[in-house]
């Protein structure tokens, strides 16, 4: 899905690093405003909530959830998931969290491949409850950053690509406002809301960042 707008640079505490095929370390990584971290079992009470009021800001953009499956049964697969992505070297997945506040979105880069290629998938989601407020762009540059800086913090990626559906116009402000180049559509990527959607395709790559915010 998504979330928007600006703010400072990120930069600071900078924890962990990849490493190579065999794993990624835990990384965790300061802005202005928030920290973005991996998830921990304490974090659940937050996700729960989290989930409760994004229902109806992320249900247009994204897959639907196992309709049977509880606020703690997303939890512990999305705790599996970036934990299985991190010892398999090919997922990134935090929580970001305002400073010594309530968590505020999930951030990811999927999909990473080594390699000659050297890329991965950026996804983020904001909280139903800070839309518009800029965590989402505050977020993504953080992301980005962890995705292009070297070791220690930073995986050394070459390029991240973005899909996004066009009447998700939060995201697609995000995508411009941190630098993502439009490259194509994707007709009928994914099926969301029970229909196949369209999907457009953008991508940033080392060379280009950072974008001045």
């Amino acid at each position: 899905m998504a979330g928007p707008d600006p703010a400072g640079r990120p930069g600071g505490g900078r924890v962990g690093a990849p490493q190579g095929v065999g794993g990624i370390e835990p990384i965790v990584r300061s802005t202005e405003r928030m920290v973005l971290r991996g998830l921990v079992e304490s974090d659940l009470d937050e996700y729960a909530r989290v989930l409760r009021v994004s229902r109806e800001t992320w249900t247009p953009w994204t897959p639907a959830a196992d309709q049977n499956a509880s606020p703690t049964d997303l939890f512990r697969r999305e705790l599996e998931r970036a934990r299985a992505g991190a010892r398999a070297g090919t997922h990134v997945r935090l929580g970001a969290f305002e400073h010594g506040g309530p968590l505020v979105g999930v951030f990811a880069l999927n999909e990473i491949v080594r390699g000659v290629f050297q890329s991965a998938h950026a996804s983020w989601q904001v909280s139903g409850d800070r839309v518009g407020r800029g965590f989402g762009t505050e977020g993504v540059r953080a992301l980005l950053d962890i995705a292009f800086d070297g070791a220690p913090g930073g995986l050394s990626l070459h390029r991240v690509q973005a899909n996004i559906m066009p009447s998700n116009a939060p995201s697609l402000r995000i995508a411009d406002k941190v630098g993502f180049r439009r490259e194509g559509e994707a007709l009928r990527y994914l099926r969301i809301a029970g229909r196949w959607q369209d999907h457009l395709m953008f991508a940033i790559t080392s060379e280009e960042w950072p974008v001045p915010a």
